[in-house]
């Protein structure tokens, strides 16, 4: 690695591409000679929390109990991913267009953790392990836009024809994001600082290929840049070593000393880009302060904790391998007398319930048989080193779990004989440390969930936040306007944006279903007492309904009904401004009432019925006389012309020659009459029985209500009305002339 330079003044460089590549290439290389050490320490670590081992370490028996520890860590700190709550900053429950905004911010930031295609849990979840094994973990925000150009149309004067704005090409943004990416150990860099709050600039690795270098920046700054495999001094050992492309290392630095950001990459001449400030944060820098372990404020320098406990880890190792290599010298092994051939046949031929002839046994005998010519190797004093070693591997794991923090209960261990307040000591101890831990990752998430909301107010479009939200399926939709606005052109200061510790905890049921039993058992105790101060006097109930919807906010289990305390209050405060409605009448009086009213209205339709019917008879009579009329006029005329007829044929013509023209006439004259009499009989029959006295009865549904009034006649004939018709007199006689 190349010595770096003192720096006196920012003046020391040109402000030039190759200026600024020299200012940085010093910058960049003194963070990597202060990182120097935390980076091998951690390559070691990541070795050993893989458990890889070199050729001296491949005869070693080890108890990984690293990795196992870390295990039950990540799934006591991050079992789950964080719920976001977006709070207004003083809790102003009258404040609904700030409620709203919150509750659009909060469902885009949660929204990042429950889509499946974004890596906002995946690049949180791969830090916080670089945390707990190496000890830093970091993340890094980005504003993702996508647009295309579409052509805007000329325009026109209708009246002339003449081309007032020509035709263009402009942009639209398709789509837009705020993904997350997740940096690795050994790719994020800092300034030399004592604390966070000193760091000039923040810096992240990213390896590109000569394809994705010529389209960020350009085919004439791709060809500058050198390339290299991935085995370079840079990457660390545990990376890929067979990946085929050749990459190379861009920087890209963000300075919150002139509010801008610079590509370099080592190797080039000169600076690769150069932008103001792209996002305009707060913070100015696109990621949190990194979640570190066992910095203090001498030095911003990561520690793991690894390192705090290694020689117990290497004890351990010691001590496994040890037994590992005594227990493979605990077995049946010996010497016995050369001559004695019966005995290595019995070890070597023996089968059971086999019995080794012996050549001599008088003398087997006398030289002392078995006993006296076979020696066994001291087990006894292996197997006691066993178990004495056995005994030191369980209190070296009990230091170990000490000095980590880990308590029995935590990693589901227990005994017996120990007692209930023996356990729940246990697990105090471990979770006063855990809670630390719970902390510090929910004050790290809680920060980039901070950017990412001021990314979202600050670049999104007011279309694709509400479509991303959903809000307008909610109640709250007629105010999704003004909280638009709100978010638009509030400073984020006005929100509090907090993740809660236990959320990202392994999920307790039992503690969710405490709350929202606790929740309701407060609001019914205070709805019973508040009861009877409703039941006196009614126009106190907004004013508990307020009192209620203040203490809901109180309640994490009670955001969810604040949008329906809001609604009922609104509700209760018109239903004040209306007039009062006059006081109801008794049950019995309004019963009766109901009866009275019901017969009014059965009795004016039997009236309109009758009327309906009355005048239905009238039209009948007037049509009936007017006809009796007609046939009396034309009657009368028929009488004068036959006796006109009859005269002049009487003078005229002789008798001979009219008698058959008189007969015609005759009978004419009778056809015509019997006709007119038929229609006078059957007008005199209509008219009789419409003269007859009639019954009028109502006819009802199943209802009660009456649907028609049917007339129905008396049966009594003796009181019929004989109509006054009367007929037209009789035809005159014929003259004898026109006798035959």
């Amino acid at each position: 690695m190349m010595a770096y330079s003192q720096i006196q003044s920012a003046t020391d460089f040109a402000a030039t591409p190759n200026g600024m590549a020299e200012r940085w290439g010093t910058e960049i290389e003194a963070s990597l000679q202060e990182c120097m050490k935390f980076q091998e320490d951690a390559t070691r670590i990541t070795h050993r929390y893989l458990d890889k081992r070199d050729v001296y370490g491949k005869e070693e028996s080890r108890v990984n109990l690293f990795w196992s520890t870390m295990k039950v860590l990540m799934s006591m700190l991050y079992a789950r991913p964080p719920k976001a709550s977006v709070a207004r900053t003083f809790l102003d429950f009258d404040d609904d267009v700030a409620r709203v905004a919150g509750t659009i911010l909060q469902r885009l930031l949660n929204r990042s953790f429950d889509d499946q295609v974004s890596a906002w849990d995946a690049s949180v979840r791969q830090a916080i392990e670089d945390w707990l094994i190496v000890g830093l973990g970091q993340i890094w925000m980005r504003y993702e836009v996508e647009t295309e150009t579409y052509v805007v149309p000329a325009q026109i004067d209708p009246l002339t024809g003449i081309e007032l704005v020509p035709e263009t090409e402009a942009e639209r943004i398709v789509n837009e994001d705020a993904p997350c990416d997740y940096i690795h150990w050994n790719d994020f860099l800092w300034s030399p600082a004592r604390v966070w709050s000193e760091v000039r600039w923040v810096a992240r690795r990213v390896y590109m290929t000569k394809d994705q270098l010529i389209e960020r920046f350009g085919e004439e700054i791709a060809n500058i840049v050198p390339l290299s495999n991935q085995s370079n001094k840079d990457m660390p050992n545990d990376a890929p070593k067979y990946d085929p492309w050749s990459k190379a290392a861009v920087y890209e630095i963000w300075c919150k000393e002139d509010k801008k950001v610079y590509w370099f990459a080592q190797g080039a001449d000169v600076i690769l880009d150069v932008k103001n400030d792209p996002l305009g944060l707060e913070g100015f820098f696109p990621c949190p302060k990194p979640v570190a372990a066992n910095v203090t404020s001498s030095n911003f320098m990561p520690r793991a904790d690894y390192v705090f406990c290694q020689d117990q880890f290497n004890e351990l190792d010691e001590i496994n391998t040890r037994i590992t290599w005594l227990t493979r010298a605990a077995k049946v092994v010996g010497i016995y007398d050369k001559t004695a051939e019966g005995i290595q046949r019995m070890f070597n031929q023996g089968v059971e319930n086999q019995l080794i002839p012996v050549d001599n046994w008088a003398m087997f005998s006398e030289r002392g048989g078995i006993k006296s010519q076979v020696e066994f190797a001291p087990l006894v004093d292996i197997t006691n080193a066993i178990n004495q070693l056995r005994q030191y591997r369980e209190d070296k794991k009990v230091q170990i779990y000490e000095v980590l923090g880990i308590s029995d209960v935590m990693r589901g261990a227990s005994k017996a004989s120990e007692t209930a307040t023996a356990q729940q000591l246990k697990a105090q101890f471990g979770s006063t440390r855990v809670q630390l831990m719970q902390f510090y990752i929910a004050e790290w998430i809680s920060h980039a969930l901070r950017i990412k909301a001021e990314i979202i107010c600050k670049h999104w479009q007011p279309e694709t936040i509400i479509r991303r939200s959903n809000i307008e399926r909610t109640p709250d939709a007629p105010l999704v306007p003004q909280a638009i606005m709100l978010l638009k052109d509030e400073q984020m200061a006005e929100y509090r944006v907090t993740v809660e510790a236990d959320s990202m905890a392994a999920l307790d049921y039992a503690a969710e279903r405490d709350a929202a039993i606790q929740y309701l058992q407060g609001m019914g105790a205070f709805m019973s007492q508040t009861k009877p101060m409703y039941d006196a006097d009614p126009v106190t109930k907004p004013v508990l309904l307020k009192t209620l919807q203040w203490a809901s906010s109180k309640f994490r289990s009670g955001d969810q009904i604040e949008t329906v305390l809001d609604q009922a209050v609104n509700k209760a405060q018109q239903s004040m401004m209306e007039p009062s409605p006059p006081p109801q009448p008794a049950p019995d009086v309004l019963v009766k009432a109901q009866i009275e009213a019901e017969k009014i209205k059965s009795n004016e339709r039997i009236a309109a019925m009758e009327v309906t019917s009355d005048e239905k008879v009238a039209a009948l009579k007037a049509t009936i006389e007017l006809q009796k009329i007609e046939m009396q006029a034309k009657f009368d005329q028929m009488a004068a012309q036959f006796e006109q007829m009859q005269h002049l044929m009487t003078l005229q013509h002789p008798a001979s020659q009219l008698e058959g023209l008189a007969n015609s006439v005759d009978n004419l004259t009778n056809r015509q009459v019997a006709s007119q009499a038929e229609n006078m009989q059957q007008m005199q029959a209509l008219l009789q029985r419409l003269a007859k006295p009639r019954r009028r009865i109502p006819v009802r549904d199943a209802n009660g209500d009456i649907v028609e009034v049917r007339d129905i006649e008396e049966p009594d004939d003796d009181d019929l009305m004989q109509p006054n018709v009367q007929m037209p007199p009789a035809m005159p006689a014929m003259p004898p002339i026109f006798r035959a």
